[in-house]
């Protein structure tokens, strides 16, 4: 097999294509694209205790707490006590980052639609299913 043919060589090149084209928009922010997707995350279902929005952002807790750190120093969240459990942390936006909720939801729409636009339906629903087919696989099946 040919190197240009190999799966993960594909999925890695078109992941730093659409990267790059997110890293131009968020520049002007100073914000890397997990920080970025971490935010989407939180505009969409703020206050989530860390393990759900581990799940929720496809992190393991380790990567998480590291990118967590950076976005609290830059005052964009914070670590709240869950009021059922004291030792259990919620993570809430901050109004530095509601004031950048508009923009950086409407960079979010518009680059997605814009990547999706570039499919036919068909070519999207395939993908999907592709995508969704690779996730599921157990790396114990490899």
């Amino acid at each position: 097999m040919l190197f240009q043919d190999c799966l993960c060589f594909a999925l890695t090149r078109a992941s730093r294509r659409v990267a790059k084209v997110y890293r131009e928009k968020l520049d002007p922010y100073g914000l890397t694209q997990p920080q970025f997707f971490l935010l989407i995350a939180l505009y969409e279902e703020d206050g989530l205790p860390i393990t759900a929005l581990a799940e929720k952002v496809a992190l393991d807790k380790s990567t998480l707490t590291g990118l967590l750190d950076r976005v609290e120093r830059d005052g964009l969240v914070e670590r709240v006590p869950t009021p059922e459990d004291r030792r259990a942390l919620q993570i809430r936006l901050t109004p530095k980052a509601e004031a950048l909720r508009q923009r950086l939801t409407a960079i979010y729409d518009e680059t997605n639609a814009w990547f999706l636009s570039q499919l036919t339906a068909e070519e999207r629903e395939t993908f999907d299913r592709a995508i969704a087919k690779l996730e599921s696989v157990s790396a114990d099946e490899a």
